[in-house]
């Protein structure tokens, strides 16, 4: 069902990976795992939330079968928190999103017998 409170600006897609962010400030590592991307943003499943309005520098790894992709230095802001993780909004689109799509695509081709 479409919500009319929807605010999203772009496509998201939905992948179980791994998120660390590192809190500008904070003397701690946050890892969780990723439900969702997007060229704007990411959300993260974790509890533990140094603060919304906090500046973030986020590494996304997306593991393959016998590979992985590493997307790191992401700079953004913790944009809100809910009872299931927070949201990180990127300063700048996310300029390797559309590798995300292929890199899955290939992954998913190479285990098919």
């Amino acid at each position: 069902m479409f919500k009319l409170d929807e605010r999203r600006v772009s496509v998201r897609m939905l992948f179980v990976s791994t998120v660390s962010c590192r809190v500008v400030g904070v003397d701690k590592q946050f890892i969780g795992k990723l439900r969702d991307i997007s060229i704007t943003g990411l959300f993260m499943d974790m509890l533990d939330c140094p603060g919304v309005g906090k500046k973030c520098v986020v590494s996304v790894t997306f593991m393959g079968e016998h590979s992985r992709l590493i997307i790191d230095d992401i700079c953004g802001v913790i944009a809100r928190k809910t009872e299931e993780g927070w949201a990180v909004r990127f300063d700048q689109r996310l300029e390797w999103f559309a590798l995300i799509p292929i890199y899955f695509r290939k992954v998913h081709d190479c285990s098919t017998p």
